[in-house]
């Protein structure tokens, strides 16, 4: 993993954090995570691939022992939270409780499902769909030449702006937010941009990579700062694909001074549990509300996040040490 970007994903993380308690008003962390895991699984694995040194039977072993652990265990966390729905409506909450545990909800384009339980979850589902694809489309996507990738991103950024057009309201949220077979295009831009950095060579310009993360930094803020004044539903997708791409290759070539404040210990220990922070935090939150309103406790919502915030970091820490890696190990013990 590159340092800098390993990094990055409890930054944005915790973007996703502030979206949900009202801060921010997109919730942009998804497309940084879709185009990282692209990126970051191109840089990992392309050549084993392309050298048929790796089966894609082992990578997606290796993924499903990484994400499915935790994503179970949230996912029995957040029932009781339904149990009043399932006293109402026992067949339909079955039904949700099944498409979930099979990953299958961001499939389904009913919000009833696709946000049952952990509402977070529905990124998973989109997530291992794209593992399942990833090992056919880094066998393809290297043999195409930088100018045939430009031209099939601009192409697909175009056909998904044209179904803006036409797809209804009421159906866009699905569409173009949750929908694994669109949002695969996050996923795929980040594979594109390793292609097209892999070559590169950056020594010349070593100095300026400062300015050029301030940039990139910037760019991603004023693309943040503008969102209102573009519709919603371009927001879902498209709009930030420019900015993350730009800021996902140039933190990746680690060569500027906040790449290598990322680098530090403390940054880096908060990367490793930024996938627990991301699945524990809506859980977390919705349980003290809930714990709040049975007590009607008259708390101040900034009183009642704080120590949430606190208590979101623990838990992941604690679910990172002593559930996610010592499973993650046994697992692959058991499929060697």
């Amino acid at each position: 993993m590159i340092k800098s970007l390993a990094s990055l994903r409890f930054v944005f993380a915790f973007m996703v954090f502030l979206h949900h308690i009202g801060i921010l008003q997109d919730a942009i962390g998804h497309a940084f995570f879709y185009s990282l895991s692209g990126f970051i699984l191109s840089y990992v694995y392309q050549e084993r691939f392309v050298q048929q040194r790796f089966t894609t039977r082992a990578f997606l072993k290796l993924r499903f022992s990484r994400l499915y652990p935790l994503y179970i265990l949230t996912l029995l966390v957040a029932i009781p939270l339904t149990i009043d729905a399932f006293a109402l409506e026992p067949t339909h909450e079955i039904l949700k409780l099944v498409s979930s545990i099979f990953m299958l909800q961001s499939f389904i384009p009913v919000a009833d499902y696709y946000f049952s339980f952990n509402g977070l979850a529905w990124s998973i589902s989109d997530l291992f769909f794209f593992y399942m694809l990833f090992p056919i489309l880094i066998k393809r996507i290297p043999k195409a030449s930088a100018k045939a990738l430009l031209g099939s991103s601009i192409l697909v950024m175009l056909g998904i702006f044209g179904l803006m057009q036409i797809v209804p309201e009421a159906w866009q949220h699905w569409f173009f937010y949750v929908n694994p077979f669109l949002r695969l295009a996050d996923f795929v831009l980040g594979m594109v941009l390793f292609q097209l950095l892999k070559n590169v060579v950056f020594k010349k310009y070593e100095s300026r990579f400062t300015f050029y993360e301030i940039v990139a930094c910037l760019l991603l803020i004023g693309f943040y700062w503008a969102a209102p004044l573009f519709p919603k539903v371009l927001r879902y997708s498209i709009y930030y694909w420019i900015p993350m791409t730009v800021f996902i290759g140039v933190f990746a070539v680690q060569k500027g001074y906040i790449s290598r404040l990322l680098t530090n210990r403390v940054m880096l220990f908060l990367g490793e549990l930024s996938f627990g922070f991301y699945l524990w935090h809506q859980l977390i939150i919705r349980y003290a509300y809930r714990f709040v309103n049975h007590y009607q406790l008259g708390i101040n919502i900034w009183l009642l996040i704080s120590p949430c915030f606190i208590l979101i970091l623990v838990v992941s820490w604690f679910s990172y040490r002593y559930f996610e890696m010592p499973l993650k190990r046994k697992l692959r013990q058991l499929w060697v």
